[in-house]
């Protein structure tokens, strides 16, 4: 469905707004009519694309999450450095919305939503060279893996994204691969 360039421009300052807002306090404490100020719209008009500012942000949500989703379909064919690689630029391009959405500010249960597509993604990598380990064991490795992968994605969106895209997905996948293969020779001696 196709919207006209004045909506595209309404939600746009909308979501402006709403992300200048969210770089300054939680989601909890911004109010529609803060928004609707900054965003120099009247209420109605805010109430005609989402319900409060929790839907608003659950849809900001949506559209990074959808973003990432496109970004892996795109490279199905590629190893997890490269997947990982294009979730990061995609972050990266989507600029100081991905660090305020990962912010304190932001939503919790972000960081959860986008911890589940990548293991969607990259839990059957692990299950494959984990096969002599039980689903158990691999789930573990998993979320080890997945943990310290989201916090060091989070901790590069926080300081800026300085280092390189390349760079951080090169050391990410040298550490989980690591790991993994530390885990399962474990495994084999025991």
């Amino acid at each position: 469905m196709k919207t006209d360039a004045r909506v595209r421009y309404t939600t746009m300052r909308i979501k402006k707004a709403f992300f200048t807002c969210l770089a300054q306090k939680p989601v909890s404490k911004i109010t529609v009519k803060e928004i609707c100020d900054m965003a120099e719209i009247n209420r109605a008009t805010f109430y005609k694309h989402y319900e409060d500012t929790f839907d608003l942000l659950r849809k900001l949500e949506d559209e990074a999450i959808e973003g990432m989703k496109k970004s892996i379909l795109a490279c199905k064919k590629m190893t997890s450095q490269g997947i990982l690689l294009m979730i990061l630029k995609n972050i990266r391009d989507t600029g100081n919305s991905s660090a305020v959405l990962t912010s304190q500010n932001g939503d919790p249960g972000f960081a959860a939503r986008i911890s589940e597509l990548f293991y969607q993604e990259f839990r059957p990598l692990i299950a494959k060279s984990l096969s002599g380990h039980t689903e158990d064991e691999q789930n573990a490795a998993y979320l080890f893996v997945a943990g310290g992968s989201g916090h060091l994605i989070s901790a590069w969106i926080n300081s800026g994204m300085r280092t390189p895209p390349e760079q951080v997905a090169n050391d990410i996948n040298a550490m989980c691969r690591a790991f993994v293969d530390a885990y399962a020779r474990q495994y084999r001696k025991s």
